[in-house]
């Protein structure tokens, strides 16, 4: 016995008909004849039997129906995702070079899984055995932390500054070839970077780094071949040409990562430095996996032995009466294909290549060979955890050992028709086209890659003109990014501004212009003597009073409704009456006044500043009196 049908619209055409007869009344109260021989009754039960057929074929809608759909709207299912891990190769006797994808398998209890290297590495026997932050005249050993896990620290200081540099110290001289570095930064307490859509990233570093060796007493730089950390911004892997010869200082061979110039949107935080790492993918690659033989038939099908198949990774060929092989093209569905094209269609997660019947799609004749290669990953299976051994399925690496020191994250199983029509509709609410102020802020609130954590679009001003009232056509917009607690005012970068920037370039309207600035701040320091109640602690309250107000007239998480100090919002004392009145043990608050630090106006004690300008705190002086 089948599965039901399920019923997506229930109706029937008499339920249909009489729903409609009772809206007549309301939508047309002269029509009174509601009878049968009524010219409008028959229209109304022709549109009730074309809706009721309507709803049938509705309830026979199907996956391939949906698919069809997405198709005309632009969209498809995304297919599965490999995972990807960082794998460190140890016990590292000589130089050892590791060609791109090599096989590395990990051990999950009695399970194989295998993985393949992205990049070409040369192991090399030098071990990270000292860090150290040098920041002016100060100086502090990191080394402990990096061997520790979940240890983080800044690697050039917690507001770091142009000649802050990271020190690393190994035990033996780095060889005079391609030496990579891998670096995990710690940014689980940031918010993730954003996205729009599926554009890629294309983000512009606000700072410079360079790297040096220390040779003949002195500093000399390092040439470096490829940075996939965007100068300390991201974890990723440095590749730098090795040094000619290194000089023993203090026990170690050193190099040098310095802030060459710029100024960081948030600290770099560290989390691991570590050596003859290289990235991982969770693929397995299946090269002319032996089909069987066409048999003439229109329809053929062939089942790869791995699958899921990796979308658009797959090479199918045939030979077509014993002659040379002949690579044949992937088509979505036969529709367009004539009896001579040489196509197939695959259903990836099923492993399937059908072939066509003749008329749309050329046949493989009986006898004619049929191979394919195709790579095959696990999905979501391959996100392993971290410190997992692993085994080099390559001859020539004897004794080296492999483990993965962070878990394997990225691996996703293929979208299903439901996920993927969400997404459609999520997608379609995402405004793509810059048009009004909150056009602009939406936007550049997704600049993908960075971390903007407000936005704010002026019309009609220009920053290099602000004198002008009304500057036609132009569009400023001011982004404020993300910081941590312990950075300075968070301030973008050049780098920062300029990516945004382009950003907008791809959305707004060819008439208008657009400026991307950073704000401007100005500091408020409040005065006041503060009535305390009986039995309340003077230095208790005095603390909570400066704690509200450092709250209230914060740039991120200030203002009236707690949601950043509006820009170019007035300061005025009558709130700060407000807030301090609020705190308990307060009885009230007099003499209270505002002075403030920076680009402002003050008209009977009100702080009034412009309109790209955010307010922070600067230190209160609260006199306290007894009850």
């Amino acid at each position: 016995m089948g599965l039901p049908i399920p019923k997506l619209a229930d109706k029937t055409f008499e339920e249909i008909v009489q729903e409609a007869r009772t809206l007549i009344s309301r939508y047309a109260p002269g029509w009174t004849d509601h009878n049968l021989h009524d010219p409008g009754i028959t229209f109304i039960e022709l549109f009730a039997w074309i809706a009721e057929m309507q709803m049938y074929y509705t309830d026979r809608l199907t996956e391939e129906h949906y698919r069809k759909f997405l198709e005309m709207a632009g969209f498809s299912q995304l297919g599965l995702q490999s995972a990807r891990a960082a794998v460190s190769f140890g016990n590292v006797a000589a130089d050892t070079t590791v060609p791109a994808h090599t096989q590395v398998v990990a051990l999950i209890g009695t399970e194989l899984i295998p993985f393949e290297t992205e990049e070409e590495i040369v192991l090399i026997p030098a071990g990270l055995k000292a860090l150290k932050t040098v920041s002016g005249s100060q100086v502090i050993d990191r080394t402990e932390a990096n061997e520790r896990e979940e240890i983080f620290f800044p690697a050039f200081g917690e507001q770091p500054e142009a000649g802050a540099a990271l020190h690393l110290g190994f035990d033996n001289p780095l060889p005079a070839k391609n030496v990579s570095l891998t670096m995990f930064l710690f940014d689980e307490d940031l918010p993730p970077v954003a996205r729009h859509g599926d554009e890629q990233e294309q983000v512009m570093p606000s700072v410079e780094t360079a790297w040096d060796y220390f040779a003949g007493g002195a500093w000399s730089p390092l040439v470096v071949i490829h940075d996939g950390t965007s100068a300390l911004t991201k974890s990723g892997r440095v590749v730098i040409e090795g040094p000619p010869a290194m000089d023993l200082h203090h026990g170690f061979f050193w190099i040098r990562c310095r802030l060459a110039k710029g100024r960081y949107e948030i600290a770099p935080v560290i989390d691991r430095v570590l050596m003859n790492t290289v990235t991982a993918k969770q693929i397995e690659t299946i090269v002319n996996e032996d089909l069987g033989r066409g048999d003439g038939f229109p329809g053929q099908k062939k089942t790869v032995k791995k699958a899921p198949v990796l979308e658009k990774s797959q090479v199918v060929e045939i030979s077509m009466g014993g002659g040379a092989w002949e690579a044949w093209q992937e088509i979505d569905d036969f529709e367009n294909s004539g009896p001579l094209d040489r196509h197939y269609h695959i259903d990836t997660e099923t492993g399937e290549i059908f072939f066509g019947n003749g008329l749309n799609g050329l046949i493989p004749n009986m006898g004619d060979q049929i191979r394919v290669s195709y790579r095959t990953t696990l999905g979501s299976n391959g996100n392993i955890p971290e410190n997992k051994k692993f085994l080099i399925t390559t001859s020539g690496f004897t004794g080296i050992t492999v483990t993965n020191p962070k878990k394997a994250e990225g691996g996703t199983d293929q979208e299903t028709i439901e996920s993927a029509a969400a997404r459609a509709r999520r997608d379609m609410s995402v405004p793509y086209r810059a048009i009004t102020a909150s056009d602009f802020e939406e936007a550049a609130l997704s600049t993908p890659g960075l971390r903007v954590v407000r936005a704010k679009a002026i019309t009609n001003y220009h920053p290099l003109y602000p004198c002008v009232v009304n500057f036609p056509n132009w569009v400023t917009v001011v982004v404020v990014p993300v910081c941590r607690e312990t950075d300075a005012l968070p301030l973008p970068g050049q780098g920062f501004l300029d990516t945004v920037s382009r950003h907008l370039d791809r959305h707004h309207l060819v008439t208008t212009g657009i400026s991307v600035i950073g704000p401007k701040y100005v500091k408020i320091s409040v005065g006041c003597t503060v009535k305390i109640r009986k039995r309340s602690s003077p230095s208790a309250v005095a603390a909570m009073v400066e704690e509200v107000l450092e709250q209230f007239l914060d740039p991120l998480h200030g203002g009236p409704d707690r949601n950043g100090w509006p820009f170019g919002r007035a300061v005025f004392p009558s709130e700060i009456y407000q807030v301090i009145d609020a705190v308990e043990g307060v009885d009230y608050a007099t003499d209270v006044s505002v002075s403030a630090e920076g680009e402002y106006q003050e008209k009977e004690g009100i702080i009034r500043i412009p309109s790209v300008t955010l307010v922070y705190s600067g230190r209160h002086a609260i006199g306290i009196r007894e009850a």
